[in-house]
């Protein structure tokens, strides 16, 4: 037995260190990587330049017929609406940057900072694709002010803070990571959003996201109801161009191509030859698309370098750009790939592309 014990255990070794060789080394963090032991130097350095946004509303209800007949009422009235969101301030001499949603309709704006200074703002311009407002106020000295940072730059799982007013409850700090990049929300087809899960709540929408930098990576602004801390921000580098736009101009210009258009199946794209894009179905007499020869049956696959894998991302890739600018779009025919130049045109009010 001693004979046959000392002859297996050589054997039993051997096999057990080759499997050994032959197993991935472990993902391991980098040495550099230290966790932080506190945001709160973060947070004192970038609370002075976040505000709670309190909006008043006249709102004109339509009394009923009957109401109007029995008791004399007017055929409508007048009621006013409180609401309230945050926002932060993107330079020193008072423009501050909110949701759309936030600010659209107001009466009056009232923005409130950490240390109870309150001012009345006023709307400069306002983007409703977007959701982007952009406000100012008269103070009376330099005002602490916030970043806009790379958002390109983020990665899933990079450490971000986002400051609001929740609920209505006042200046509050919540912490999370970067959970995913480029979501699409139906409701949103012109934003691909950072999604993150530090809690966002109801009056958290127009606040800063930011990086352990204490840069702005986003702007905290909508939630999936009945999920659990997943937020969804605009990425900083949309707002950028946005608020550009927003402060010379008062509102911002789309760019558009003048086509009706279908998604493509598995079936339609083997029976085409293609591998993505958008089925164009109908082209608008005189839009920028038929005069670049733009026709229906094409398939559109790039807007430049960006491909088109579906209806949002062309609305995302022709909206994004302004009017007037030239866009080199490939697209197939008959089997073959052409490209041709369109100047983009402007975006009606009531339109898709």
């Amino acid at each position: 037995m001693l004979t046959r014990f000392s002859l297996f255990v050589p054997s039993l070794l051997l096999s057990a260190c080759a499997a050994i060789a032959d197993t991935p080394t472990p993902a391991i963090p980098p040495t550099t990587f230290v966790p932080p032991t506190s945001l709160a130097p973060l947070v004192d350095a970038v609370e002075p330049a976040v505000v709670n946004v309190y909006v008043t509303q006249r709102q004109v209800v339509n009394v009923p017929p009957q109401m109007q007949m029995l008791f004399g009422y007017p055929s409508s009235t007048e009621r006013t609406v409180q609401g309230q969101g945050s926002g932060f301030v993107i330079s020193p001499d008072g423009f501050l940057l909110t949701n759309n949603h936030v600010a659209e309709g107001a009466s009056e704006i009232k923005v409130k900072f950490e240390n109870g200074d309150e001012y009345t703002a006023k709307v400069v311009g306002s983007d409703a694709d977007s959701d982007i407002a952009l406000l100012k106020i008269d103070a009376k000295g330099a005002l602490p002010w916030l970043k806009l940072g790379d958002s390109g730059a983020l990665r899933v799982g990079d450490w971000v803070v986002a400051i609001g007013n929740p609920l209505g409850l006042g200046h509050t700090v919540t912490a999370g990571i970067v959970s995913g990049k480029g979501r699409i929300l139906p409701e949103e087809p012109l934003n691909d959003f950072i999604q993150t899960d530090a809690s966002i709540n109801p009056g958290n929408s127009g606040g800063p996201l930011l990086g352990v930098n204490g840069e702005v990576v986003g702007m905290n602004t909508a939630i999936i109801q009945g999920a659990n801390t997943v937020g969804f921000a605009i990425p900083s580098d949309h707002l950028e161009d946005i608020v550009a736009q927003l402060r010379d101009d008062g509102k911002v210009s789309h760019g558009y191509l003048g086509v009706q258009m279908a998604a493509l199946n598995e079936a339609g794209k083997k029976q085409l030859g293609v591998e993505g894009g958008v089925l164009v179905t109908q082209v608008e007499p005189g839009g920028p698309a038929e005069a670049a020869g733009i026709k229906p049956g094409d398939v559109l696959v790039k807007v430049d370098e960006r491909t088109i894998s579906d209806a949002q991302a062309l609305q995302r890739a022709v909206q994004s750009l302004q009017p007037g600018k030239k866009v080199s779009v490939t697209l197939q025919r008959d089997g073959k790939a052409k490209q041709v130049e369109v100047k983009l045109g402007e975006r009606p009010t009531e339109s898709v592309n």
